[in-house]
């Protein structure tokens, strides 16, 4: 989510490498130290009540202390404004699709694609809907963000000096859009519907079925009655919205995370232990900021997220939480009839309805005139694509304009996301904790729990939309009111379980029930594989008492379950190149474990890519940087290869006759033809690259990591504003999550831990933390990447808690004063 493509970008701006070669120098030195915030001494919040009081540890972590929860929140907007300003800007103008103002035509195509989601008009919305406890709170906090701002006028991070605009006063609207921005970059099922929508029409219905990923239920790609789908279905939204992902985000990939949970029964201390680790886009600044607040009835402490209220992830007084992605299905894609002499009107159950119609002005750098954008709304939600042609049997005219629709919880108006974390952040016990995620809506989170009474617990949130024909894989009609949402599955319902009976919790986005489950029908989604589950379970279940060191070292946890098997797949293999065979013996030979200095570990990361295209050789035109849908077209694709992977290893295993054609693979292949064309590939490719000695084939030589800043593309300011190149362990499905995507839509990607916790119930002080930046946002200050190694390298750092602890680490002190 942090990822953005800015080589085009800096040209747009004129950004010439003689600027950038002046802006290197001692001159933007200066710039870059100017705005680093004041942390001693006394600052004038207008508006406190009484004094509040920051302590920054060494780390740069504040611990804010007030007297009311409105001059509590006030102080955190300042102190996220004073380290995250620019980034904080960054976010809102993506979340209300007013990028092109700042940065010209380039982000035309964002402004557009968010412009049509609403995610302003839903914002603007919600802020008439809030309670007045949760806008209090929010408006507190904007006031400190505004006056955090003025003590910065004059002196504004430099990306604000480059783009040549001063900050407009924020308001509540800004702080209710970016949690949208954060659903959809977690919510990514309409893609997938596209392209399986995109996979029948290339291969058929039957094929496309026999084809379906191991995530998929086998009735997956059933078509709706009296549907087809033509072969660019979606084309244009999904290049505008490839487009947009240099600043959206680029989800090439399965988003992961990790949480658990273990009883006294199973640590050293007899108390519970908790542990999370978020899997998001690095870069810089870091998505998260850790804090410690308290004040009025808030003690708590965790990551917050800079240009939004509360903690999202952490502990107060009585209880810890943390959270995984439930990548559940709660996006569908209507097709709409539309009349044929006037667009605006589409059809529902035998009528013409008409639709509702928004212009959108967007303000775009050094062009005079603003550019309008009409949205169309059905009851469905916004048109994100108009599809010329036929879409179907049952469509009586025999060529109709036809439309895809988007129905999505996200674009429902709920300020209850916002009240929910602010409720959390107060909850003392299990059934207030629950009650905190009935107001959870979007996106879907599994949750784990502990308590300072030995309890521990999961429980879903989300919004889950109750369907009368089940779960839906492809784009259905949206005429005839058959495939309607019913309502959503009521909060109480939602699967939950407290002390379950193993004493533990593991959750890494995979499945949350069984098929035999009776909510498995309305649980369907995007889950992840199974290997980092598992192999969690594996290690929670091998050490009979836990403590914070035998936490951090699951959280390191590099081994490879694929890879594993692939290794002992590829065993007997026959080959003839001596160059494969010794490939192939340092694979046989491997522990699984993927580390820097591993060959084996390359050998496997290029085997597992070429396995799947070889695989599905028939999809090219849509894996391909060249299909229809454009560049953006690798992001679905990825997905659904990375999905496939153990429904390869599952029929490999289980082939009887593996040099034997097995129907599946079509065109008479066997999998011995497969495995041996993809390991070919594999060791063409790493000769290629790396040289003909395997045994430097080490991993660190093709899975690094360089933390991006916005303006890092630019050659002459990449040294001032991005961090690495790194080696890095892992892969996509270790436990220690290091994912690099090799086909994205927005330059570079890199998804992993973008913040870890081990958290003691009972012992706060012992809550160990780490996010893999700093907590400035600022390349000057020394806390813009301080931390970076001590996350590379698998250490923690201390979050205090207790008064006392906190003042003997304190290394400045601001006070906050009423004007």
């Amino acid at each position: 989510m942090s990822m953005f493509d800015f080589s085009r970008l800096a040209r747009a701006f004129g950004l010439t490498m003689g600027l950038a070669a002046g802006a290197a120098g001692v001159g933007a030195l200066a710039a870059l130290r100017r705005p680093l915030p004041r942390t001693t001494g006394r600052v004038a919040l207008p508006g406190l009540t009484a004094r509040a009081t920051v302590h920054r540890d060494r780390w740069g972590i504040p611990h804010l202390y007030a007297s009311t929860n409105q001059d509590l929140f006030a102080a955190l907007g300042f102190v996220h404004s004073q380290d995250r300003l620019w980034q904080m800007e960054l976010h809102r103008r993506t979340a209300r699709g007013q990028l092109a103002e700042i940065f010209g035509p380039i982000a035309l195509s964002s402004d557009q694609f968010i412009r049509t989601l609403g995610f302003s008009r839903v914002a603007e919305r919600e802020a008439e809907l809030i309670d007045a406890e949760t806008a209090s709170l929010i408006e507190a906090y904007v006031t400190g963000i505004n006056q955090g701002v003025e003590t910065l006028r004059g002196r504004l991070p430099l990306e604000y000096t480059i783009l040549g605009f001063q900050p407009r006063p924020w308001d509540l609207v800004d702080i209710l859009a970016w949690p949208k921005m954060m659903a959809l970059n977690l919510s990514t099922n309409w893609m997938s519907e596209l392209f399986n929508a995109q996979m029948v029409a290339l291969v058929g219905e039957e094929r496309a079925t026999a084809l379906a990923a191991r995530s998929c239920q086998p009735e997956m790609l059933t078509l709706p009655r009296g549907t087809s789908y033509p072969e660019d279905l979606g084309a244009t939204i999904l290049r505008i919205a490839g487009d947009a992902t240099r600043f959206t985000g680029d989800t090439s990939g399965p988003q992961g995370s990790n949480a658990w949970v273990v009883s006294g029964d199973r640590t050293v201390h007899g108390r519970p232990l908790l542990a999370n680790d978020p899997h998001l886009g690095l870069g810089l600044p870091g998505l998260w900021y850790l804090a410690h607040l308290e004040g009025g009835d808030f003690h708590v402490a965790g990551v917050t997220m800079p240009g939004t209220c509360g903690v999202v992830i952490g502990h107060n007084r009585d209880i810890a939480w943390g959270m995984t992605n439930a990548p559940l299905d709660i996006q569908d894609l209507y097709l709409e009839r539309l009349h044929p002499e006037d667009p605006t009107r589409y059809a529902w159950q035998g009528e013409w309805r008409t639709m509702e119609t928004l212009r959108e002005e967007i303000v775009v750098k050094g062009q005079k005139e603003v550019v309008l954008v009409d949205v169309h709304l059905t009851h469905h939600g916004p048109i994100i694509d108009q599809v010329r042609g036929r879409i179907g049997d049952a469509i009586i005219d025999p060529a109709p304009n036809t439309a895809l629709a988007l129905r999505w919880t996200a674009l429902d108006p709920s300020p209850d996301l916002s009240r929910a974390v602010l409720k959390l952040n107060r909850a003392g016990n299990w059934d207030e904790f629950r009650a905190a995620l009935a107001d959870w809506h979007v996106p879907p989170q599994n949750f784990v729990y502990a308590d300072t009474h030995g309890q521990i617990g999961y429980a879903l949130a989300g919004k889950i939309p109750l369907r009368p024909h089940g779960h839906p894989h492809l784009p259905v009609p949206g005429w005839d009111g058959a495939y309607e949402w019913q309502g959503f599955l009521p909060p109480e319902h939602v699967p939950a379980s407290l002390n379950p009976p193993d004493g533990m919790v593991v959750t890494a986005n995979n499945r949350i029930v069984g098929p035999d489950h009776p909510l498995a029908a309305l649980l369907q989604g995007e889950y992840a594989n199974p290997y980092r589950a598992e192999r969690i379970t594996t290690l929670l279940e091998a050490t009979e008492r836990h403590d914070t060191r035998s936490f951090a070292q699951i959280q390191q946890d590099a081994l490879a379950l694929p890879g594993l098997k692939l290794a002992r797949l590829i065993a007997t293999l026959e080959l003839s190149d001596p160059l494969e065979q010794a490939a192939r013996d340092l694979l046989v030979a491997w522990d699984g474990v993927l580390n820097i200095e591993s060959s084996a570990a390359t050998v496997y990361d290029s085997l597992r890519y070429h396995l799947t295209r070889v695989t599905y050789r028939e999809l090219d035109g849509l894996i391909g940087v060249a299909a229809a849908v454009g560049a953006f077209s690798a992001i679905p694709a990825n997905i659904y290869l990375e999905h496939a992977l153990p429904t390869l290893l599952e029929r490999i295993e289980a082939a009887p006759l593996p040099d034997r054609p097995d129907p599946w693979l079509g065109n008479g292949r066997t999998w011995n033809e497969v495995l041996a064309q993809a390991f070919s590939r594999a060791v063409t490719e790493l000769r290629n690259r790396l040289g003909t000695d395997p045994k430097r084939w080490v991993y660190k030589r093709v899975h690094t990591l360089t933390l991006r800043h916005p303006l890092g593309s630019v050659p002459a300011l990449a040294s001032l504003f991005n961090r690495g190149p790194w080696p890095m362990v892992g892969d996509v499905d270790t436990v220690n999550h290091q994912y690099v995507p090799r086909e994205t839509a927005a330059g570079p990607a890199y998804n992993g831990p973008s913040y870890r916790q081990i958290l003691d119930p009972g012992d706060w002080d012992n809550a160990r933390v780490i996010i893999p930046t700093g907590q400035s946002g600022h390349p000057a200050s020394k806390h813009y990447a301080s931390l970076t190694s001590t996350w590379r390298t698998g250490g923690y750092l201390p979050l205090f808690w207790t008064r006392e602890a906190v003042e003997r680490h304190t290394v400045e002190t601001l006070i906050l004063e009423s004007a």
